[in-house]
């Protein structure tokens, strides 16, 4: 992948990042079909920011990183596959997989001293308060303020592709 294409991939993340931050005030605007599109924009963003991610630091992640990339791939296909299966709901499932996968590549990139701890520690964040917010019964806010969270960790990401 070339060097322009990992920044318009990292431009990609950002975008899906911001998307993902607006979405979470407006969990209720428009009607299903409206909101199911644009989850599957913001999705095919963070699956592109995902890529030149893993793209710009191939190289020096190692296994890890290797892991982190295809577990965060493999969470979005379930968080568009949710409803492939009736009865059951595999965007839980789906979700804290992109996070936790992302987190891992982010980790491994870290570690490698290419990238800063503090995207990885936002994207546990966002599963933490995701978590938090349905045990106490909070789960509207939760739901807010994790996809805040998580928005801001790939915006984060985006910015780790593009900067120099």
């Amino acid at each position: 992948m070339g060097r322009h294409a990992v920044r318009v991939g990292g431009w990609a993340a950002i975008v899906g990042g911001v998307l993902r931050v607006a979405a979470s005030f407006f969990p209720t605007v428009g009607n299903e079909v409206a909101r199911q599109s644009l989850y599957f924009i913001i999705d095919v963003f963070l699956l592109i920011g995902v890529f030149a991610a893993y793209a710009r630091d191939h190289d020096v992640v190692g296994g890890w990183g290797a892991t982190g990339f295809l577990t965060t791939v493999i969470g979005i296909l379930l968080v568009r596959s949710s409803r492939a299966i009736p009865g059951l709901d595999l965007y839980p499932a789906g979700a804290a997989a992109v996070a936790a996968g992302f987190a891992l590549l982010g980790l491994a990139a870290w570690r490698a001293g290419t990238a800063s701890v503090f995207v990885p520690g936002l994207f546990i964040m966002s599963v933490v308060t995701a978590i938090t917010g349905q045990m106490v019964g909070f789960s509207q806010a939760g739901f807010v303020a994790s996809g805040v969270v998580f928005g801001a960790a790939v915006v984060g990401v985006g910015w780790h592709v593009v900067r120099p």
